[in-house]
């Protein structure tokens, strides 16, 4: 049995809440079955906007390995994440097309990122990925078109690659999407504006030449979908030393 805490700042009417949610239960789940945790303190909880469903959850555990080894043990739950690489082939040549948006944590106004977003309640990565296209990118797609760069690397059995596995329980993952357009198309999609003020999100598209934008990255899922990406094209004969082919 895990004995549970609650830093002060915590509402005592939120706790059933914490200790409940699908966020919380679905990560515990994949402890138990790899670690002995004796004690969980729950540090601090932000909510999805008007509700009690946990948005983000910081935990610090008293937990061990098997051969009972204490494991550090903060956590930042956020659950798992999609992105999708949209490829965009314009007159034989290859392009990004690309959202731009402040990120606070890394002091940056304007991160350059593939359309990314954090999995919903339904658990349906293709939907979600689907979802973000059009939210973020303006593009409407379907799921045939998406290719599951993860499932193709990995295998189907993976949910993503981890983020940052010092801290969050994220894992994301990626799929690809490809277009051929015209130059009319290509120009249309680049410099449009999204603001949605409830989540605080601030975005605008950017189409850039692909190895042009791969070398502006910080972001990590950038790099890491641009690699397997060319995985997937090694594997399909379209990549060679000096050019890409479009499908």
């Amino acid at each position: 049995m895990i004995k549970y805490s609650f830093s002060a700042e915590i509402n005592e009417n939120d706790r059933d809440a914490i200790v409940s949610s699908k966020l919380y239960l679905d990560w515990l789940k994949q402890i138990e079955q790899k670690f002995l945790v004796e004690e969980i303190h729950f540090s601090s909880v932000d909510f999805r906007f008007n509700s009690k469903n946990p948005l983000f959850i910081k935990l610090k555990a008293k937990a061990f390995l098997p051969d009972s080894r204490p494991v550090h043990g903060i956590v930042l739950l956020r659950g798992n994440a999609v992105g999708v690489l949209v490829v965009l082939y314009c007159e034989g040549k290859p392009y990004l097309l690309l959202v731009r948006q402040p990120r606070f944590p890394i002091a940056e106004h304007s991160s350059l990122e593939i359309p990314a977003g954090i999995l919903d309640w339904s658990g349906d990565y293709s939907k979600v990925a689907l979802a973000e296209l059009e939210e973020e990118a303006q593009i409407k797609a379907s799921k045939e078109e998406l290719i599951d760069l993860t499932a193709f690397f990995h295998g189907e059995n993976v949910e993503g690659f981890a983020a940052s596995c010092g801290l969050l329980d994220e894992k994301i993952r990626l799929y690809a999407i490809e277009r051929t357009v015209t130059r009319e198309e290509l120009e249309s999609l680049n410099g449009k504006e999204q603001s949605y003020t409830k989540e605080e999100e601030w975005i605008r598209t950017e189409v850039l030449p692909y190895e042009e934008a791969s070398k502006k990255f910080l972001d990590g899922k950038n790099l890491i979908a641009l690699f397997m990406y060319e995985r997937y094209l090694e594997s399909k004969g379209r990549l060679s030393r000096t050019q890409m082919q479009a499908p």
